[in-house]
Formats: C-alpha cells, sequence, structure tokens
C-alpha cells in the first residue's frame, strides 16, 4: 500500500502547508482566504506572491479549485481526503477523554438504552453530521436533519437515499476484507482502524459528491460486530474532533479492548 509520502510526493512541503491552512480555514470557517489572509493568519515566513502562486499550482494538481473567476480557492475532494488520511496517523487521544466517554456509554447500559441507537445519537451530535451503527441483524441512523442544515457541494438527496438503503450496504461495511481495501493510505499506528470513504470517488458506497464517511469496527452489547460511524460533509468531518470521537469508540469497543 502506497504511504502518504508516496501518494503526495507532488507536492512541496510548502504547498502541504498552504494546502492545509486553506483546508483548515474552510473546515472552521466555511470559507476559503486569500493569499494576504493566509501569510497573516498563518505565520508564513514567505511572500503572500509566493503563496499566490503556490495556489495557483496547487490548483494545476487537482488540489483546489475556483468556484468562479477572480474568487478564492476551495478546497478538492482530493485535499480533503489528504487532510483526514494525515490527521488519522498524527491522531492522538487523551485518556481523559476516553474515561469521560466510557462513563457515557456505562450510563447508556446502565438505562437498558439501545446502545446501537445511543451510539448513533452520540456520534450525530458530537459530528453535526449522521452517526449510524449497522450489524447482522439492525441498522440504525441519527442526525439526518444535520445534513439539511450543513451546507455541502453535495445533494442532500444522495445522503438520505443511501441512509434510506443503508441495510444494503452494511454487508460491504462489515466484511473485513473489505474494509481492509478502503484503509486510510498511511503507516501511522491508527491508520488500521478506520474506514475513510469519499463521496465523489468510491464505486460501492454511493454517498454523492461533496460527503464523506469515517467508520471503525466495534463490539456491542452481546459482542458480536458492529460497524459505527459518522457521514457528514467533507469540511465538517475533516475536524480533529470528530476524528477523535471515532478513534475513542474503537479504543474503547474494539476487539482488543479490555473489559
Amino acid at each position: 500500500m502506497k504511504s502518504i509520502v508516496k501518494r503526495d510526493k507532488d507536492l512541496t512541503a510548502r504547498q502541504k502547508s498552504i494546502l492545509f491552512a486553506v483546508v483548515k480555514e474552510y473546515c472552521d470557517h466555511n470559507h476559503t482566504l486569500g493569499s494576504v489572509e493566509l501569510k497573516q493568519k498563518y505565520n508564513f515566513d514567505f511572500s503572500s506572491a509566493t503563496i499566490r502562486n503556490e495556489l495557483v499550482r496547487l490548483r494545476d494538481k487537482e488540489y483546489l479549485y475556483q468556484p468562479f473567476t477572480n474568487s478564492s480557492s476551495k478546497p478538492t475532494e482530493k485535499a480533503f481526503k489528504m487532510f483526514i488520511n494525515q490527521l488519522i496517523v498524527g491522531l492522538q487521544v487523551t485518556s481523559r477523554q476516553q474515561v469521560e466517554l466510557k462513563q457515557q456509554l456505562q450510563e447508556m447500559e446502565q438505562k437498558q438504552a439501545n446502545l446501537s441507537k445511543e451510539i448513533s445519537r452520540l456520534l450525530a451530535l458530537t459530528s453535526g453530521g449522521v452517526g449510524f451503527s449497522v450489524n447482522d441483524q439492525s441498522e440504525t441512523y441519527s442526525g439526518a436533519r444535520n445534513l439539511l442544515e450543513a451546507p455541502s457541494e453535495g445533494r442532500v438527496v444522495d445522503i438520505l437515499d443511501f441512509l434510506d438503503n443503508l441495510d444494503s450496504h452494511k454487508k460491504y461495511l462489515l466484511t473485513s476484507d473489505e474494509v481492509k481495501k478502503q484503509l486510510v493510505d498511511g503507516a501511522g499506528e491508527n491508520a488500521h482502524k478506520f474506514q475513510t470513504i469519499i463521496g465523489g470517488e468510491h464505486p460501492i458506497i454511493p454517498l454523492g459528491k461533496g460527503y464523506a464517511m469515517v467508520s471503525t469496527e466495534v463490539y456491542l452489547e452481546n459482542g458480536e460486530k458492529s460497524v459505527v460511524g459518522v457521514i457528514s460533509p467533507i469540511h465538517l468531518l475533516a475536524k480533529k474532533e470528530n476524528l477523535a470521537m471515532i478513534e475513542n469508540l474503537s479504543e474503547i469497543l474494539g476487539k482488543n479492548s479490555e473489559e
């Protein structure tokens, strides 16, 4: 499997720094900045003219695009995938986060709640997207209304159609061999825990352009394997706190977690 370094060898360190700044700004504020604002906000040690030239090169390499003439450059799905993969490889979650989440999960169990449904709701509330859980017997999701409130370049109807037919896709999601084919590119210790799908590029999971999914295998209730995750506009999914929630669930409810 190719590593991030190999996949992105066409980008210089400076281009990656500028690209990640553009993506982060879009994720945090749903807008992009011009070269002068990027230099000022991110304290780059090169000129705004250099940034402007590099933005042109990043557009040529299809990491950025301009919606219309003279507009600021926006990230493409290719850029978001690279950004998400980089976050996953370097992701570190604190023991405090895990303790807090474990307490929440224990409270759900004590209330005799359906843990799959409650985890879906928790993921939806945390991420601002759709949280879902699937296993051999059932499938559940929560937060579809979030999609109507979150801006995206894709069509909400595509995601709603996917969710309505979630049962027909769960076999793929639950098959380990298939999951392995979609692992993030990178050698980081977290890479094996996640399945990442970018909507506009996947031949089997039809999320639709502008949307993405991150999921992980867990073992709920009677020990049966489930896959839980988040589906949302890419700019929401590319936030570290959303990936950290999936990582925490993997650590607490994963196959090798301690009871």
